[in-house]
């Protein structure tokens, strides 16, 4: 039981590290770089990202943190640990909430209208300020969560090591 703990702890970090990092990275480097780009290539350049995006290695880094979570906290809990348990639980709680739930709530809706949206190189600055300014938004609130995760899990991972 220990030993399942420890790796579904330790996978859970590297997961919700690289989670963090991607939206971060979002956040503060890919968007402010497409926005500096020609609202074409800015367009363009989203349009292949959201088209290509999905694989084995996203899905690690997109739902691995919270299943991760909150496996590790019923491994917690089964170990009789609720001090490792209940942070680990907190992360699943508020990555699945902040993350998925934002993703899917607005996120990929907004993903589903640029794909949509008018291909004219006269509409691309408008059609691109639209998408650009709330998806940046939210995906700050999946930076915020999916760090405030990592943190806990950590918190988990200490008070594990600790029992």
């Amino acid at each position: 039981m220990v030993a399942a703990l420890a790796v579904a702890l330790a996978l859970g970090l590297l997961a919700g590290a690289w989670s963090a990092g991607f939206f971060w990275s979002w956040s503060f480097t890919v968007m402010p770089g497409f926005a500096a780009a020609a609202p074409e290539a800015a367009v363009a350049a989203m349009r292949a990202v959201n088209a290509n995006i999905v694989g084995p290695g996203f899905g690690f880094v997109f739902f691995g943190p919270a299943v991760l979570a909150a496996l590790s906290a019923a491994l917690a809990f089964a170990a009789g640990s609720g001090a490792a348990a209940w942070p680990a639980l907190a992360s699943a709680a508020v990555y699945a909430a902040g993350v998925i739930g934002v993703t899917f709530a607005a996120n990929i809706p907004l993903n589903n209208a640029l794909a949509a949206a008018s291909s004219a190189p006269e509409m691309a600055a408008e059609v691109w300020r639209a998408f650009a300014e709330p998806w940046t938004a939210w995906n700050h609130l999946r930076t915020a969560a999916a760090t405030l995760a990592f943190l806990a899990l950590a918190l988990a991972a200490a008070e594990a090591l600790r029992g």
